[in-house]
């Protein structure tokens, strides 16, 4: 009996299917946030150095990742401060206008971008009758081994986005709260102190924590939107005069 032999158009098939399937995964590749319950902040002192937040300057940004593709919008930042003692970063808060979250998708027109801003400020998502901002609280830092975190460092295989933080200089841990829910997180970030104080940081969460659950179910297919939602920080803060 002859042998059975797979022809090349199987074979190539196959491979079209499993790069498409690979294709699927859109969503951005960087820092996993470590999320828990809310944690009470260790020290109320109020510290020696405190800097504001220069709001036209700083901003947080978000990419929102589904079946078929992305889409990135910004939180304009309300007010905030960082806190300095002895030349360390050791809290602040920062509050987020949610309210006037808004897509800026580039890859979209204007009017699917205001489609989507409304969709967005829905009780599918945000909620922001109910919810117009969101908070970071931070309840402690720590710096970061370099040293350690190269011994530690994740899998070579993986190729990360440009947008992850290369060597940062601190862990930082803060409650957010987004539609009335409060969770802990732990992300790497880059603190930097000249004239100004600058900390940087690029990580995903897991938007379902927080009660965003609109077709985050992958049994939707293409339908689908990944609970994973990149965020992106960016402050630059100026300090108060005493």
């Amino acid at each position: 009996m002859a042998k059975l032999h797979l022809p090349p158009l199987y074979l190539l098939l196959t491979g079209v299917l499993l790069l498409a399937i690979s294709a699927c995964d859109t969503t951005i590749k960087t820092d996993e946030a470590v999320i828990s319950e809310a944690v009470e902040k260790k020290s109320n002192t109020r510290p020696a150095n405190i800097f504001v937040v220069d709001t036209a300057k700083s901003e947080v940004t978000w990419i929102g990742a589904k079946m078929t593709g992305r889409h990135n919008g910004i939180f304009r930042i309300q007010n905030g401060e960082l806190h300095m003692q002895e030349g360390l970063l050791v809290g602040g808060d920062i509050v987020m206008d949610v309210a006037n979250s808004r897509s800026e998708d580039k890859t979209i027109d204007e009017a699917s971008n205001k489609k989507l801003t409304t969709h967005l400020r829905s009780a599918d998502f945000f909620d922001v009758k109910k919810h117009p901002t969101a908070a970071f609280e931070v309840t402690s830092v720590s710096r970061i081994d370099s040293t350690r975190e190269k011994k530690e460092a994740p899998d070579s295989k993986i190729t990360y986005s440009e947008l992850r933080i290369k060597d940062p200089t601190h862990h930082i841990t803060g409650n957010l709260t987004i539609k009335g829910e409060t969770k802990s997180v732990t992300f790497p970030a880059r603190v930097t102190l000249d004239s100004l104080l600058r900390a940087k940081a690029n990580f995903n969460i897991d938007r379902t924590e927080w009660g965003l659950v609109y077709r985050s179910d992958k049994s939707l297919g293409d339908k689908t939107i990944y609970p994973e939602v990149n965020i992106g920080i960016d402050l630059v803060a100026k300090p108060v005069k005493n």
